[in-house]
């Protein structure tokens, strides 16, 4: 009996998930870019709301792992939080803490 049993995704099914994984990386790259983290936050993309929120926090350039855990900790975000579950207040608070003008 084999309990490893793939998914299997049609082919549209794959594309889709091609097309949001490419739309995720794009918007880490414009993060580490310098784009506004308080802007990342806002926006309504279906690819910005499924992403962790540590993977978000630490695709800034002057945040690290330490810090990214440091800051989900203090305002209570738990380690699996998807932006999209962010209430907000946390939102608010995540933006104006990590703004570039914030760490300047």
């Amino acid at each position: 009996m084999d309990r490893y049993v793939l998914r299997r995704f049609s082919r549209s099914g794959r594309y889709g998930a091609r097309a949001e994984s490419v739309d995720c990386e794009r918007v880490l790259a414009q993060l580490a870019a310098g784009r506004p983290f308080a802007e990342v936050l806002e926006d309504e993309d279906a690819a910005i709301q499924v992403l962790r929120v540590r993977e978000v926090i630490e695709a800034l350039p002057w945040v690290d792992a330490i810090h990214a855990t440091q800051v989900m900790r203090e305002f209570g975000i738990a380690e699996r939080r998807r932006v999209g579950g962010l209430t907000r207040q946390q939102r608010h608070r995540l933006g104006q803490l990590l703004s570039p003008a914030a760490t300047a």
